[in-house]
């Protein structure tokens, strides 16, 4: 942020002074543009932007992200290296899932809640894995961090939770597979290295401790709380570019502009362009 305060700051002197866009060139009229009430237009190219330049996915490497073709991942969200995520996961607003010392699956159905944070070390100090391997049908919720864990099918993780290396949440493998189902970690709970929660109980606490045996309803509703995520995917997805009707709003924002404004101009250029597309 305050590198593009620095930036922004550097630039705004010019940005004031500048001149009409001249309209011999086609590529200055597809140009982003502030939208101001003066009556000179201020376009700024692309990679001149200074408020959102950060991708989905980056390549490290070798490291390459693995994405199935319906897992939604939020446009601010950051898939890093070496990351492996299955069918109908969903990756929310904020979260940054490193890659970049270790691999990191996540199964299907999961989703990773707001601002969460999942990484792998290069090793772990317990000797354990040090990849991180979450399961299917888990539920994740906002600004957790985990970092070289492992957890097991249809597990719940409380929002704002820290799993350290080496810690796990198991899954039942019992004989009886029906009633088979992960465990609980409360909201704030602290996870320590090496800790691992045993299937069917509730844990809380920094550190986490044992709560409680979980209920049969409890178990019964982890499995359908991660898959009712997924639902909601649709909504949030419709809204961004290219399958959007985002461009009704600029369109209406430009019939009342001032005809001078920057949005207006670089509109107008925008409808006069060849083989122009919204």
């Amino acid at each position: 942020m305050r590198r593009a305060a620095a930036l922004l700051a550097q630039r705004l002197p010019a940005v004031l002074d500048a001149s009409q866009p001249s309209t011999s060139s086609v590529g200055v009229q597809w140009c982003r543009a502030f939208t101001t009430t003066g009556t000179r237009p201020a376009p700024i190219h692309p990679e001149e932007e200074v408020y959102n330049r950060q991708r989905q996915l980056i390549i490290l490497g070798n490291r390459v992200p693995t994405v199935a073709p319906d897992t939604w991942i939020a446009p601010n969200a950051v898939v890093v290296g070496d990351v492996d995520l299955y069918e109908k996961t969903s990756i929310w607003y904020g979260c940054v899932l490193r890659g970049d010392l270790n691999s990191v699956k996540v199964g299907a159905f999961t989703n990773v809640q707001d601002r969460t944070v999942i990484h792998a070390a290069r090793s772990s100090p317990t000797g354990l894995p040090a990849a991180t391997v979450i399961g299917r049908n888990v539920t994740i919720g906002q600004a957790c961090l985990l970092r070289s864990v492992t957890v097991e099918d249809e597990a719940v993780i409380g929002d704002k939770c820290v799993l350290l290396e080496g810690s796990m949440v198991e899954k039942h493998a019992g004989e009886e597979q029906a009633a088979a189902a992960s465990s609980v970690l409360a909201p704030g709970s602290v996870l320590p290295p090496g800790r691992r929660i045993p299937s069917g109980q509730l844990w809380a606490g920094s550190p986490a401790k044992y709560v409680r045996d979980l209920s049969k309803d409890e178990k019964a509703e982890i499995a359908t709380l991660a898959t009712s995520m997924f639902q909601h995917v649709d909504a949030h997805d419709d809204d961004f570019l290219p399958n959007s009707t985002a461009y009704q709003e600029a369109e209406n924002l430009r019939k009342i502009l001032k005809p001078t404004s920057a949005l207006a101009e670089s509109g107008a250029g925008l409808d006069h362009a060849p083989n122009a597309q919204l």
